[in-house]
């Protein structure tokens, strides 16, 4: 640019040489205008210049920006690359979790499902088991109330139990007494067809026919009727006690002539004449007496021999204390 302004300059000097003052002035004029324009033009091109380095400055950094940014670029892709490989594998992972996951609940659901049988059928059981503790509880009350009236009747019964025995005391001692007077009052005809013994509570006196009556007889002789009065002396005042008088005979037939047909009228007579000749004491009540006869239906010793059929003919005499309040209380 410096070159054109001295060529320029030049060729206004030569001008000059050969134009016209007025024509010069207007060139010069021109020319200061035109280095007017140069200057600014200059100002202005040293401006651009500046913004043009500027802008290759900034042109540059921007390169160096793209170029990082496609490094940037490039390590992003990389790493995406990673991180697509990478969530393809968790989702790999996810899928195979929501599988199991899957399998797992299906397996939980159908294990409650069996839990909640369980439980229900549990329930149930428990349910029944409170019924029947129930209707246990029920019955245990009905059963101790139960209890407790068996043990109040016991009590009573006990009770009672123990009257008896006081009473069934009593009469053993009554019985054991009377025994003793009886003997006493026989002493001298036991062994001579008479004897005397206690058991089951009472007293049998056993009178063999020898002392009472002759063969096939029913008629009392006079040692058999001194046997008696003393029997009838020791009971008369014993108004506690019943008195059964039993004839019984051997198993020999009689002639069956006269009033006794049999060994069934031989026992009977002999038994009701034993209870008249006892009566002949009047302080005895015909009321404890009892007639009865047993044929040959009750022996206490074989038939077979002589001596077996004579202890057979005999009169028994059993003494029973009256148990008349034993009844009561057992009626209760």
């Amino acid at each position: 640019m410096k070159n054109s302004v001295l060529l320029f300059a030049i060729s206004i000097v030569f001008a000059t040489s050969c134009v016209s003052p007025k024509i010069h002035n207007s060139l010069v004029s021109e020319n200061e205008s035109t280095k007017k324009i140069l200057e600014q033009k200059e100002k202005q091109v040293l401006v651009l210049s500046d913004e043009v380095e500027e802008l290759n400055a900034n042109v540059n950094l921007l390169k160096d920006k793209i170029t990082a940014l496609k490094n940037d670029s490039i390590q992003n892709g990389n790493s995406l690359f990673v991180l697509q490989n990478k969530q393809d594998r968790l989702n790999t992972a996810y899928d195979l979790l929501v599988s199991q996951n899957s399998r797992q609940m299906s397996e939980k659901a159908k294990e409650t499902k069996l839990l909640l049988e369980q439980l229900e059928e549990a329930q149930t059981k428990l349910l029944k088991k409170e019924d029947d503790l129930n209707k246990l509880s029920t019955t245990l009350s009905e059963k101790e109330n139960e209890l407790n009236n068996a043990q109040r009747i016991l009590e009573e019964r006990s009770a009672r139990v123990n009257e008896l025995e006081k009473i069934i005391n009593q009469k053993d001692s009554l019985v054991t007494a009377i025994k003793n007077k009886v003997q006493k009052a026989l002493t001298g005809l036991e062994g001579d067809g008479l004897s005397i013994e206690q058991r089951n509570g009472k007293i049998y006196i056993s009178l063999e026919e020898d002392l009472l009556f002759a063969s096939g007889k029913y008629v009392i002789n006079q040692t058999g009727i001194a046997a008696l009065n003393k029997l009838s002396g020791a009971l008369v005042s014993q108004k506690d006690i019943e008195i059964l008088v039993e004839g019984h005979t051997d198993n020999v037939k009689g002639s069956g002539r006269g009033s006794i047909k049999d060994n069934w009228d031989l026992s009977v007579m002999r038994a009701t004449s034993v209870v008249k000749t006892l009566l002949n004491n009047k302080g005895l009540d015909p009321l404890q007496l009892t007639a009865a006869g047993r044929g040959e239906h009750n022996p206490i010793a074989t038939n077979e021999t002589k001596e077996g059929r004579k202890i057979n003919r005999r009169i028994e005499l059993i003494l029973s204390p009256n148990l008349d309040d034993l009844y009561d209380i057992l009626e209760e």
